[in-house]
């Protein structure tokens, strides 16, 4: 877990992501009404994914957006992997605070 710390992982935790492989890896599933909304949550999400030079794994269901974070590179988590989850917690809030 480089660069994480217990404190940001405790909270990425209690906003609902899952620590996976040993906390090498996060991982998140958002729920929305219909398939073009899980589509509009991924491109709300590109920017950010650009600005920070850092990409998600996603799969795309029908209505859920399944989002996997790791910093490859450096086998595990990064404060990358922290920014970009908060953000997408914050796009998501946003989205779904219209439904």
């Amino acid at each position: 877990m480089s660069g994480i710390f217990s404190k940001g992982l405790e909270e990425l935790k209690n906003n609902g992501w899952l620590i996976l492989e040993d906390g090498k890896k996060i991982k998140k599933e958002f729920k929305f009404k219909d398939f073009k909304q899980s589509i509009d949550f991924l491109k709300d999400i590109q920017p950010s994914a650009d600005a920070l030079d850092h990409h998600p794994d996603v799969c795309i269901y029908y209505n859920r957006v399944i989002v996997e974070l790791t910093t490859h590179d450096m086998g595990g988590l990064t404060d990358l992997d922290y920014k970009l989850a908060i953000k997408i917690d914050e796009l998501y809030k946003m989205k779904t605070s219209n439904l």
